[in-house]
């Protein structure tokens, strides 16, 4: 190791002290994410059972039955991004801040996309539905808290 490396002080960002609401918004975002991802298996693998014990207005199984590639690209980038910017921001990598945004383009994309053109409100109603735009609403807001946490330095 050089002299150079040995003298030179950890930078400000590695200095701060992590906040204690830092682990309480990784733990709350990833358990959500837990259960997206345990829902997008579930849908995935075609577990009739779980499919079928969603109380939805509508046949849940043919909704899925012939859902468009482009949509379940939207959400895996969404449910398996949602865990990695979790992780991120709880190891405090400003890459949590990117991956982040990705995941809110890709989650409103999806919401956007399936409200339109699948008839998602009719086929799941409005409390599922409702239940779907405040997951959004709370992917948005872990973004700008990953923004907020890049800008005071606390992740590097």
């Amino acid at each position: 190791m050089s002299i150079n490396k040995l003298n030179e002080q950890p930078s400000l960002a590695s200095r701060r002290k992590t906040p204690w609401h830092l682990f309480l918004v990784v733990f709350f975002f990833v358990l959500i994410y837990l259960v997206g991802l345990y829902d997008y298996v579930s849908i995935h693998i075609n577990n009739l059972n779980y499919i079928n014990s969603i109380p939805a207005k509508g046949n849940v199984a043919e909704y899925f039955s012939n859902y468009p590639g482009f949509f379940s690209f939207l959400w895996t980038i969404h449910v398996f991004g949602g865990l990695i910017a979790g992780a991120l921001l709880l190891f405090r990598n400003k890459r949590a801040v990117w991956i982040s945004l990705a995941v809110v383009i890709s989650k409103l994309s999806l919401d956007l996309l399936t409200f339109l053109f699948r008839n998602r409100w009719e086929v799941f109603g409005p409390q599922i539905s409702i239940t779907d735009i405040t997951f959004s609403l709370i992917t948005v807001g872990f973004f700008f808290y990953c923004k907020v946490m890049a800008k005071k330095g606390i992740l590097i």
